[in-house]
């Protein structure tokens, strides 16, 4: 098997610029003419990354529960919670590990008779849920939230300077009007929760006196949401740039600025969060924040592994994010 220096003497450059084209990294500035060539050379010579490589070792097969707080249909709409699991799967499948996915279903979650050695909690839980899953096992990961940190494990990402880093953007770029469009994030009918980023966005443009509540507007996390208050806001006075709360949102208001012949960047600025798989593929590009989801996902099996296998200490691990700066933003 071949190793990164021997790709990047064949290919006739670095060993770092050979090391960000495998991973993937989207913040490199190379050309698709050498991107290309480290990829066939690499598949000739039968390179496989450290992440491929990977196995998590166990003296005992595992049955690990994947709990989603999302159900399928939500899942689908959404699929920021969807890459999360893909990266649990592949990493158990590589390492024979058992899952089972449990969704929710008429607002609650039900387990077979089966015995999990561990659970991995994805997204937001209520205290009565989150004690069920103490019963089912004593070895809970939280993804996407952390609740009660002193007693269970989570992997994160740090929402305040995720956000932080895309107003200082906009700031830096000129933008005045700065708009939200948003949705609610609930537990059940009846639990809603504070939305991450919109408060973020709200205390961070009050402290600095240039918030305006008339360019917040919040639906639901999906694309149709995105189009239709994008036109609701189009008929008033809209913002110059917009930080969507996530790809699908920003797709479905960049759809809304099209139809009235409106021009992106030039009109309205557009920014969405996560990078879906299709971000980069919008016109124009979308800039957007890069979440490292399936990595979030392979870290909370790692944490699961460890907790079965006797570690006792609980670990909060924060992944960091980056900005990708395309087209969709002046």
């Amino acid at each position: 098997m071949a190793t990164l220096k021997e790709i990047a003497q064949k290919t006739n450059v670095s060993i770092t610029t050979v090391s960000r084209v495998l991973n993937n990294d989207k913040s490199l500035s190379v050309s698709d003419q050498i991107r290309q060539k480290i990829l066939d050379t690499a598949r000739i010579m039968q390179y496989k990354t450290p992440r491929n490589r990977m196995r998590l070792k166990s003296s005992n097969e595992l049955c690990i529960g994947i709990v989603h707080w999302y159900d399928i249909k939500q899942e689908i709409e959404d699929p920021y919670y969807l890459q999360i699991r893909t990266g649990i799967e592949k990493l158990a499948q590589q390492s024979n590990i058992n899952t089972t996915l449990i969704y929710k279903q008429s607002n609650e979650f039900v387990f077979d008779d089966r015995f999990y050695d561990g659970l991995i909690l994805v997204g937001k839980f209520s205290d009565d849920e989150i004690t069920l899953f103490k019963s089912i096992s004593s070895n809970l990961v939280f993804v996407d939230s952390s609740p009660h940190e002193h007693l269970y494990d989570s992997v994160v990402i740090n929402f305040e300077n995720a956000v932080t880093k895309i107003l200082d953007l906009f700031i830096e770029r000129g933008y005045k009007r700065i708009g939200y469009i948003g949705g609610v994030e609930k537990i059940k009918d009846n639990i809603i929760l504070g939305e991450r980023r919109e408060i973020v966005f709200r205390n961070y443009l009050a402290e600095r006196n240039i918030l305006d509540v008339n360019l917040i507007h919040i639906g639901e996390f999906s694309s149709e949401s995105g189009y239709i208050l994008m036109k609701k806001a189009l008929k008033e006075k809209p913002a110059e740039v917009y930080f969507c709360a996530n790809d699908h949102i920003a797709m479905g208001a960049m759809r809304a600025i099209h139809e009235i012949g409106l021009s992106i960047p030039k009109d309205i600025g557009i920014f969405g969060f996560n990078d879906g798989v299709n971000s980069e593929y919008t016109y124009p590009p979308l800039s957007t924040l890069h979440v490292p989801t399936e990595f979030m996902g392979r870290q909370a099996l790692i944490s699961c592994v460890e907790l079965v296998e006797g570690r006792s200490l609980n670990l909060k691990k924060v992944v960091p994010t980056n900005l990708l700066i395309r087209k969709s933003i002046k």
